[in-house]
């Protein structure tokens, strides 16, 4: 059903002032086309159940939203953060079920 989704991260180290910044890019289109594609093919597939398939999010924005949330990924504070995001319109693309 899937295809390969895996990207490479890459991480760039930039010294500026004197601070040491670690910038990550990741390509995430696959994953946004499979987002895409079960969105519209698969819409039963996705359940009205407690627990299910709602979307992918990339390595580096799940990581991203970790230290905003100032909790590790997996906790029930970063899954309840997460959920709100996912929520918001603005990230519409990372889901394949609607709320």
């Amino acid at each position: 059903m899937f295809d390969d989704l895996s990207s490479i991260i890459r991480e760039k180290i930039v010294v500026e002032d004197n601070k040491v910044h670690i910038v990550k890019t990741q390509d995430v289109s696959k994953i946004l086309e499979a987002n895409r594609r079960q969105a519209r093919d698969d819409p039963k597939m996705n359940g009205d159940a407690k627990f299910r398939f709602v979307g992918r999010i990339p390595l580096v924005l799940a990581e991203q939203w970790s230290l905003e949330c100032k909790c590790g990924l997996g906790t029930k504070e970063y899954t309840a953060f997460v959920k709100k995001k996912l929520k918001d319109s603005n990230y519409a693309y990372l889901r394949v079920h609607k709320w």
